[in-house]
This record gives C-alpha cells, structure tokens and sequence, in this order.
C-alpha cells in the first residue's frame, strides 16, 4: 500500500510541472495575442491621421494641415477608422472599440465589446507651430493586469 501510495504521489509530481509549464505557456500567448492585437490598433489609428494630414496637404484644405484634428490638440480624441472619423473624446464617443465584421470600430451596434481602449491626441510643440507630436495608445486588460501600447511619433506641416 505504501509503495503505491509513493508510486502515486511521483506520477502526481511528474504530472504536475508540465501542466504548470502548459499553463504558463498559454497565458504568455494570450498575452502576447492582445499585445499584437493592441499594436495593430494603434498603428491603425496612428497610418490613418497621418493619412487624413497628407490628404489636408496635398490638397490644400483651405483651413490648414490640420484640418480635423483641431479637438485633438492637447486633449483626447477617439479615432475610428472605419467610419473615417476623429472626435473628442469627452464627447458622446466611447473610447471602447467594439468588433464588428469588418474590423474593430466605436460603433456600438457593429459588435461586441471588445476589451481595447484606443485614444489619440497631439502635443503642440510651443516653440514651432510646424510639428506636433502624434500620440496614439490603446490599453486593455488581462484580468486585473491593465496594459498599454503606446507609439509617438512626429507630425509636420511640410508646406511651410
């Protein structure tokens, strides 16, 4: 009885580490999933006003490069890509992405909620009205672990 008792108890241990490697395994994937998923979001967002700016440049928006982002300046704004829009988001907008079939959107009808948060604003650069620093963050969740992708980068006016 004892020696299956031991027999028991070793076939348990053995069992056991890589069960606990299997798990740690999956959450580091789940992980690195949202962390990927966060990244794509921001750069969306960050490609799209950069694009929304060119188009402003080359065209020659009468009211200047930053046609559009004028809310944005210094405080947050929600940018949705799929429906092209860029609002501030202390307004009815939630910051919220839902997953809707063609993407990840504000549109609350589009989907469920998702578990991403995505803002956007630039920083004025007091010294030269001509750059801007383009902010661009999305945050979500695991659990009780909140996370955060962030990417900055510089915006100019190349017409000046």
């Amino acid at each position: 009885m004892i020696e299956t008792l031991i027999a028991v108890a070793i076939l348990m241990i053995s069992i056991a580490g890589p069960l606990t490697i299997a798990q740690k395994g999956l959450m580091a994937s789940v992980y690195a999933r949202d962390q990927v998923t966060a990244s794509f979001l921001a750069q969306d967002a960050m490609e799209y006003v950069k694009n929304r700016r060119d188009y402003n440049t080359k065209y020659g928006v009468e009211t200047g490069w930053l046609t559009g982002f004028d809310q944005c300046i210094d405080d947050p704004c929600v940018v949705d890509t799929l429906a092209g829009e860029i609002e501030n988001s202390s307004g009815p907008v939630s910051e919220i992405l839902y997953r809707g079939p063609d993407g990840y959107t504000t549109d609350e009808t589009a989907g469920p909620a998702s578990q991403f948060s995505r803002r956007f604003f630039l920083i004025s650069n007091e010294a030269n009205d001509r750059e801007y620093r383009a902010i661009s963050e999305v945050s979500w969740n695991n659990g009780t672990v909140s996370n955060e992708v962030r990417l900055e980068n510089q915006m100019f006016n190349v017409n000046r």
